[in-house]
């Protein structure tokens, strides 16, 4: 009989593609973090209300791409509207982030209607708003946890859980902290079990809050606790300089949550005690600071390295520049983590009320809304914040969120310290960010996606958000979906491309069998790693994630065709391993797709714009060579 002339497998594997490739280009244009309409109606009134004869601090942020021109003539403008009053030449104001082109400009109160006016029509112009002042909520209660003699128990003693050697048991992990018997927080969000599987290495969280107690200095010393905490370098904002030493104690409060030193037989426990944390410093030695320095601090943490950011600060007003800093940070793959507000009422405060931005609200030990946490539309998620007037899991202290900190006033003295808040509750959810980044989710959505699924309901949405965050459940849902998605992506691709194949008998290889085959060699070994803990909290991984262990480069080469090429080049002639080789590519294709499809990573050397059309075609070359592999083994 003659042949009929049909496409061939690679023809309609590249037509395929290529109009998947066209719909993921457009779905990633559609959510690209570029400019924005600007929509500048009641601005200028908004400018306005208040002026008088005395100076007003605005702050000016201009589009990223203004060249110098631009903002040459932007400066001539200011001049024109405040003359005759001086204006140095080709000023913009204080500079508060060049890569942001945002500037604080003091401004007369008489010209400021000039000023307005002058700028109203500027296409460089982004935003023009008065700058305001940011303060962290009322803390000043607190409970010390410490002895009344300031020792603290010994090791091992009845008091500490399990000693300095303490080990494994029924499925969880107790650290030998002496004080984590007062860390109820990190048990209701089972950390004894999340522990097992990941410590954060790799993740950067950046605490934007009053600094951090990081090292020891002329005028303080690093908390006891955070010695093996890892660092990166930050910024002092409102000193302008790269020591962002805490003069408060909140931001080193914050930090130790995230992650505290933990099982150093000292102290207390944190979140993700093997991330890295960044250091930068908004807020004075009063707990107050400016929104200007708020929106600079979120971009130099988007430019410097930082995967999420978390802060435990707000207030009631929104901030047209700060929600530019946040776009931006997401558009860079970055997790911005918030602190719902302390009101006790039905509305979120800003940042967190931002898009873009995880909103965190506040529940006690039995799991219900504490009294001051904000709520509302715009709340998330809820985590421990904690309730000092109560003592609900009978440890004999208050119920505060206890971490090591400086004494009020004093960087010189430290000590452990319980305090209340959605302050204390945001660098939960940080944290339990950072331990699913170091397993490989790095898509700023998709780790939204992962701890609001696997949160524990615990009321009304407008209450309670999804739920409170529980990061053994995320971890969990995470290795197992991932791996048994990929495989059963790859499955399907075969069973599609084989079984044409194997009615024409052009191909030896029976397509159900090989389906099951891709699906078990592209599952199995990931999905038995998902659920023993102890292999995950080792770091072992299958497929295409293994590679995010070592870096960006690792992140990108491990979402390439690069391997099965490899593997094709050095065994494709050897007949016998084709059906292995073909199974394997179309499971590691099939992630490779699924990646594509619901992303979860973005490969840092790559632009975000491309990483949709990049893993598409990847995962295309891969399916092609498993087809290549299954002809050579008729």
């Amino acid at each position: 009989m003659a042949a009929t002339s049909r496409p061939s497998p690679f023809a309609r594997l590249a037509l395929a593609c290529g109009l998947l490739l066209g719909a993921a280009s457009w779905s990633v244009a559609a959510r690209s973090p570029g400019s924005q309409e600007t929509d500048r109606s009641g601005e200028r009134a908004a400018l306005l209300t208040g002026a008088g004869a005395g100076p007003s601090e605005l702050l000016l942020d201009l589009s990223d791409d203004s060249d110098e021109a631009e903002r040459a003539r932007i400066s001539r403008l200011i001049d024109d509207a405040i003359a005759p009053l001086p204006w140095p030449d080709g000023s913009l104001g204080t500079e508060l982030s060049a890569a942001a082109r945002l500037y604080r400009v003091h401004v007369p109160g008489s010209e400021l209607s000039d000023l307005v006016r002058a700028l109203e029509g500027a296409a460089a112009v982004e935003s023009l708003e008065r700058e305001h002042v940011v303060r962290l909520p009322d803390d000043a209660s607190f409970v010390d946890v410490t002895p009344s003699d300031g020792g603290e128990p010994a090791p091992g003693d009845a008091d500490a859980p399990g000693g300095p050697d303490a080990e494994v048991q029924r499925g969880t992990f107790r650290p030998n902290d002496p004080y984590y018997r007062h860390q109820w927080h990190l048990d209701q969000i089972q950390m004894p079990q999340a522990w097992l599987r990941a410590r954060g290495r790799g993740s950067v969280v950046a605490v934007i809050d009053t600094g951090v107690l990081y090292r020891d200095h002329a005028r303080g010393r690093q908390a006891p606790d955070l010695a093996g905490t890892r660092f990166a370098p930050g910024w002092d904002f409102v000193d302008g300089d790269a020591t962002p030493d805490d003069e408060h104690g909140h931001g080193t409060h914050v930090a130790g949550t995230v992650a505290q030193s933990t099982h150093n037989a000292l102290g207390v426990a944190g979140v993700a005690p093997e991330a890295t944390i960044m250091p930068l410093r908004v807020l004075d030695a009063r707990g107050s600071g400016r929104s200007g320095d708020i929106a600079a601090a979120i971009r130099w943490a988007a430019d410097h390295g930082a995967h999420i950011i978390n802060m435990s600060l707000g207030g009631g007003l929104p901030s047209r520049a700060t929600e530019s800093a946040i776009r931006y940070a997401h558009g860079k793959g970055v997790l911005v983590v918030a602190a719902a507000g302390n009101t006790g009422r039905g509305r979120v405060e800003y940042p967190a009320a931002h898009d873009h931005v995880l909103a965190v609200g506040a529940v006690r030990a039995d799991g219900t809304r504490a009294f001051y946490s904000s709520y509302g539309a715009a709340l998330d998620l809820m985590a421990p914040g904690g309730d000092l007037r109560v003592d609900q899991n009978g440890d004999g202290m208050p119920d505060g969120v206890v971490q090591n900190t400086m004494l009020r006033g004093d960087p010189m003295r430290h000590d452990y310290l319980g305090f209340q808040g959605t302050s204390m509750a945001a660098p939960h959810v940080a944290g339990v960010a950072a331990l699913l980044r170091a397993q490989g989710l790095r898509d700023p959505d998709a780790l939204e996606r992962r701890l609001l699924s696997s949160a524990r309901e615990a009321g009304p949405r407008s209450d309670f958000g999804a739920g409170i965050v529980q990061a053994d459940a995320a971890l969990e849902g995470q290795a197992a979906s991932h791996a048994w998605g990929g495989a059963a992506a790859g499955g399907l691709a075969l069973l599609s491309l084989l079984g044409s194949g194997r009615r024409r008998q052009s191909l030896a290889v029976h397509p159900a069998a090989a389906s099951v085959g891709a699906f078990g060699l592209g599952g199995g070994l990931a999905g038995l790693l998902a659920w023993w803990p102890a292999s995950a909290a080792a770091g072992a991984y299958c497929g295409p994630q293994a590679l995010l262990q070592l870096g960006d480069v690792g992140a990108l080469l491990g979402y390439t065709a690069l391997l099965p090429l490899l593997a094709y080049a050095l065994l494709g002639s050897v007949k016998r391993l084709s059906p292995l080789l073909s199974m394997a590519a179309f499971a590691m294709g099939g992630q490779l797709l699924l990646e594509a499809l619901a992303p979860t990573v973005r490969p840092a050397l790559l632009p975000w714009m491309l990483t949709g059309p990049w893993l598409l075609l990847q995962a295309g070359v891969t399916v092609w060579l498993g087809w290549a592999a299954a002809q050579r083994s008729c």
